[in-house]
């Protein structure tokens, strides 16, 4: 069941701060991750021949 007295127009007035802040923050926060994004693939690198992956040293025992 619905209120009795419902006003569309007064709660759509009452509501639009409320909604021009949460579509603020969704328009920030795509911004944002748009920006990771592009300074990630800036940054990026392909790994050369001198990259080194997956060395690891191996201790000889003496005897």
């Amino acid at each position: 069941m619905s209120a009795p007295d419902t006003n569309i127009e007064t709660q759509k007035e009452n509501h639009r701060p409320p909604l021009l802040g949460i579509k603020g923050a969704m328009i920030f926060g795509g911004l944002m991750l748009l920006g990771v994004v592009i300074f990630a693939l800036m940054n990026g690198s392909e790994p050369s021949a001198d990259t080194l992956i997956g060395t690891e040293t191996t201790v000889q025992p003496s005897n």
